[in-house]
């Protein structure tokens, strides 16, 4: 299952490239999902310092933590990583997250963000699929919202 969503950031590129490697949420969510249980983001940082294919991505939540491996490392104009560990509830559910953010400069200094989640659910689950995707589009533009006030 593949979610993909775009929007744009009033921020030139290289403003916005760094909050793809370390970034806070600061405002409030509004998201009945989030009380309902849906993992809301807190933070993303690189714990080595530095990034690269190889190196980890690290994204916290309130509830718990996602750790990720970088697979494709082109600043400012592309990121790729795959989850290889996680303690939040959607461990239960899936086999596998890859996710691949995509930035292009556009008119005025300003950045379009695309970012694709693909998830790969455990069988008994693929009747989720509404649910996830629900949750998925949920988190990006929390994120996004959050990136576009930083």
């Amino acid at each position: 299952m593949k979610v993909r969503t775009s929007h744009p950031i009033p921020k030139p590129i290289e403003a916005v490239w760094p909050l793809l490697c370390d970034s806070r949420t600061t405002l409030p969510h509004r998201s009945l999902l989030f009380r309902l249980g849906l993992p809301r983001p807190v933070e993303c940082r690189l714990p080595d310092g530095e990034g690269g294919v190889g190196q980890q991505r690290e994204c916290v939540s309130a509830d718990g933590s996602v750790t990720q491996e970088i697979t494709a490392w082109e600043p400012p104009y592309r990121l790729e990583f795959r989850m290889v560990r996680t303690n939040l509830i959607h461990r239960l559910f899936t086999d596998e997250v890859v996710e691949r953010f995509e930035l292009e400069s556009i008119a005025a200094g300003s950045t379009q963000v695309t970012r694709t989640t693909t998830v790969k659910l455990k069988k008994p689950f693929f009747l989720a699929c509404p649910f996830v995707k629900l949750g998925v589009r949920t988190v990006h533009r929390f994120v996004i919202t959050n990136w576009a006030a930083a």
